[in-house]
């Protein structure tokens, strides 16, 4: 075996969205970084949606952006089409989407990489993340290479254990053509001792435009004027581009029709798949199924990119055979005469269960290794770009023995992400919506940078040239929640606007009741969540606890008593008798300490 000579910090597998974005931070952080994939060509690919944002996940976009990621501006870089969603409801759930040219996105991501002082990127298979004295010491790959490092972040996304299903068909694959990762999937149940569980999603197929007629489509053209995701793009520049239209059409009786007449040919009802699939976007078959009183399922025409015929069929996804995929798509009005470039697909994959984490991600059974975005559990890329942002920046404070950051519910979407993973589980693919978010009145997108930029210039995330114009716009706004104006503002503020300024503070004043209710509501979360569990107190040994929460609390191991107060099954009489004894805990370790 070949044994690298370069001592890294990091090391990150797997070049996805959680990947890309967690060697970026840890990089920017002065991580000595090193990110292994087994394909530089499939760096950032969107394997799926053509898109970005959506429902809660737009404001996760906007926190990855605040936070110094890049996943906002590489978007508006690629962006086709821009779309606000959720405006006919209040603005604590508008949501932005773009959608995407999807090989512009892919190449701007692996070009920033490239760019990345302290970073390194290569082609090559980790099969084994090998340690000493149960803690990470580097990584194997299929190349007979070793490379030493202090932590490891895995982010594998669907091809661990990976297989591929296309009605009775099955083959290997974490994604359509690629193969998976069998021998790390091993090493990480086996050797390492991690608990891996079996899921499942999907993706539907893919058509020339060259068939479809437009007439009977509902055109969706792009907002005009449209709001960047990113808070750093200039929104008069992107304003000139050119966009495209997106078009919805809807299954038909026929599509019924042809779907019941094969349910038994489906890998997910002929008895192949038995993995739980995320429940919140199933399969085409799977509507039919489980909603036999709709007849008609809206789907929407996405372009996958500025040069190409393809389209994107959103709410089409199935696993079933090719020939009944032809079928379904001629039923579909407007797509009678459309052929297929690419079969939809399912694939089922092994992920590890997020409870083994503690909040900044590290996991509990091994020291320094850290896990984000699909191998914990959650779906999407935005849920794995921020998950991938945090284990990034907090693999690099463990190597610079610094306190690891993380993110309260109050303060981001992404903290009631890691915080769902982490203390609840999963037991389906989990995604980010706005009613998971008990302070989504203070988790809007249009806050997300007075929100978060403070924590990514105290980082050293963000390049502090945009700290002035940032700290203005900051006082401006409070200024204008109060009620003044103060008229016209120079370019000193630029990326930020009076405009935008206005617009916040028009939000919170009409909101303004709710707010404060919301705002005390996280002081006392904010209050509970800082009293930290002692090291050496085993709040499941407490006696009068229930069993139940004993035994909850044993498995979970939170870090504080905000944390234990989320675990179901622990009750608040739980947490005032762990509140006791970690007050009698510290007093007697005081009283030792001064004997």
């Amino acid at each position: 075996m070949f044994v690298c000579s370069k001592q890294y910090d990091v090391i990150v597998v797997g070049g996805g969205h959680a990947g890309c974005e967690a060697a970026l931070a840890a990089a920017k952080l002065g991580a000595c970084t090193l990110l292994l994939t087994q394909n530089l060509d499939t760096i950032a690919q969107m394997s799926c949606n053509p898109s970005i944002g959506g429902i809660a996940k737009g404001q996760i976009v906007r926190e990855i952006d605040a936070l110094g990621g890049a996943m906002g501006r590489v978007t508006d870089r690629a962006a086709l089409h821009y779309h606000m969603l959720n405006t006919g409801k209040g603005p604590a759930v508008h949501s932005p989407r773009v959608q995407c040219d999807k090989k512009i996105y892919q190449f701007t991501f692996k070009h920033l990489l490239e760019l990345q002082p302290n970073l390194d990127i290569m082609q090559d298979e980790v099969v084994r993340v090998t340690t000493a004295n149960g803690a990470v010491n580097g990584v194997d790959t299929l190349r007979d290479t070793h490379y030493q490092t202090k932590t490891v972040i895995l982010t594998t996304g669907t091809f661990l254990g990976g297989t591929i299903h296309i009605g009775t068909v099955m083959t290997p694959g974490g994604r359509y053509n690629d193969m998976p990762a069998v021998l790390l999937s091993k090493n990480l149940s086996e050797e390492l001792g991690l608990h891996l569980m079996r899921f499942k999603t999907g993706t539907p197929m893919r058509i020339n435009a060259r068939g479809l007629d437009y007439s009977k489509f509902r055109l969706q053209p792009s907002d005009n004027p449209l709001q960047p995701i990113s808070h750093f793009t200039d929104e008069r520049e992107q304003q000139k581009r050119k966009f495209l239209s997106c078009y919805i059409t809807h299954t038909t009786l026929a599509t019924d029709k042809i779907l019941r007449e094969n349910f038994q040919r489906s890998a997910m009802y002929g008895g192949n798949i038995h993995s739980q699939g995320p429940r919140y976007c199933p399969s085409v078959e799977d509507k039919i199924k489980k909603f036999p009183e709709v007849t008609s399922h809206p789907l929407f025409l996405e372009p996958e990119g500025a040069h190409t015929e393809e389209y994107y069929i959103q709410g089409f996804s199935t696993s079933m055979p090719e020939d009944v995929q032809r079928a379904l798509i001629a039923s579909v009005p407007g797509m009678e005469n459309a052929s297929i470039t690419r079969v939809g697909y399912a694939v089922e994959y092994d992920c590890a269960d997020p409870k083994d984490l503690y909040p900044h991600l590290e996991s509990k059974i091994v020291s320094g290794l850290f896990c984000a975005g699909q191998i914990n559990g959650t779906t999407g890329y935005e849920e794995a770009g921020g998950q991938g942002l945090m284990a990034g920046i907090n693999a690099a404070l463990r190597v610079q023995e610094k306190e690891p950051f993380v993110l309260r519910r109050d303060e981001a979407y992404i903290g009631v992400l890691i915080d769902d993973l982490v203390t609840k589980g999963v037991n389906e693919p989990y995604r980010m919506f706005t009613s998971r978010a008990e302070y989504r009145i203070l988790l809007r997108n249009d806050n997300a940078d007075l929100r978060l930029m403070p924590h990514a210039f105290a980082l050293g995330l963000l390049d502090k040239k945009y700290q002035s114009a940032f700290e203005k716009y900051r006082a401006l706004t409070e200024t204008l929640k109060k009620g003044a104006d103060t008229g016209e503002v120079g370019e000193t503020l630029r990326p930020w606007s009076l405009e935008k300024a206005r617009a916040h503070a028009d939000i919170h004043r009409k909101y303004e009741g709710y707010y404060e209710r919301n705002q005390k509501e996280a002081e006392k979360l904010a209050e509970v969540d800082a009293i930290k569990i002692p090291e050496g107190f085993d709040p499941s040994s407490v006696r009068g606890l229930l069993f139940e929460s004993a035994q909850k609390l044993r498995i979970v191991k939170p870090q504080t008593l905000g944390q234990a107060s989320r675990i179901p099954g622990v009750t608040p009489s739980d947490i005032q008798l762990l509140a006791v004894h970690i007050e009698r805990f510290r007093r007697l370790k005081r009283v030792q300490k001064t004997a």
